[in-house]
């Protein structure tokens, strides 16, 4: 088992000191939470376990998941702004975020409060790779030929059932500038004709300097369906233009400072 905080600082290119210890802070706070405010949705979510009820079980996960984004908010006196309504569809699209840094999960899982489509590399947390596969969370291992064409058929089949959270960027970016989409999730979801719903956010950088009191807000970009288009790359480019269009006009409102639809936690 990895050293928890060295993994969770592995690679980590910001320099401030402050954001690595709110980053520990975040991951390790989970312990506690479970004996606290995550404790009722973790005793739900393992007797639906034994009963046999899948679908429930990954529900009081993925709503406990959320007891601790609203930690995080709190902790860090933050406040979350809606651009406009956000209507997260329940199954059968891919939800496709910006990827920012190690503080995106809390805050996406109070808001947008879906399971997650990870890479392989999520099984070197063990705490972590347990919780997100109890939210009902899939794991798409791109290491043969074989793997992928399995968790391509589990994709599919979780479909019927959830949305899955995508980064497409496919990595931190550690700015708010929208970085190249990566081929994968884009040229299975156009094979599959998985439609695709796009939501934004803007401010989680500013928690790498300034660990308080910071707006992040939150945006709708609505839908594209593969099917509207004749190649993945041609779905690709028009799901990056919509990215970046909206990401612009969130970013705007944030620096407006004009927050009456915020709330804070």
């Amino acid at each position: 088992m990895k050293n928890p905080i060295k993994y969770l600082q592995r690679n980590v290119p910001v320099e401030d000191e402050g954001y690595k210890a709110l980053l520990v802070k975040t991951y390790l706070i989970v312990i506690g939470l479970i004996f606290t405010g995550g404790f009722p949705f973790l005793v739900r979510g393992l007797w639906y376990g034994l009963i046999g009820n899948q679908r429930k079980k990954n529900q009081e996960f993925t709503q406990g998941s959320k007891v601790w984004g609203n930690k995080i908010i709190k902790y860090t006196k933050s406040k979350i702004y809606y651009s406009n309504k956000i209507e997260i569809p329940n199954e059968g699209h891919m939800i496709f975020l910006n990827h920012v840094n190690e503080l995106d999960f809390p805050f996406d899982c109070c808001v947008v409060n879906k399971p997650f489509l990870a890479n392989q590399t999520i099984k070197a947390s063990i705490f972590a790779y347990w919780w997100m596969k109890a939210m009902g969370s899939q794991v798409f291992d791109t290491s043969h030929q074989r793997t992928i064409a399995i968790s391509v058929r589990n994709l599919v089949a979780g479909l019927k059932n959830y949305s899955y959270i995508v980064y497409p960027e496919g990595h931190n970016s550690y700015s708010e500038e929208i970085k190249p989409l990566k081929k994968g999730m884009i040229k299975v979801a156009f094979e599959n004709k998985i439609p695709v719903y796009i939501v934004l956010k803007s401010g989680i950088q500013s928690l790498q300097y300034k660990q308080e009191g910071n707006t992040i807000g939150y945006r709708s970009a609505g839908s594209l369906r593969p099917e509207h288009f004749k190649t993945w790359e041609e779905f690709r480019d028009a799901i990056f233009e919509v990215m970046v269009r909206e990401k612009k006009i969130l970013d705007l409102e944030i620096q407006s400072g004009n927050f009456s639809n915020s709330i804070s936690e």
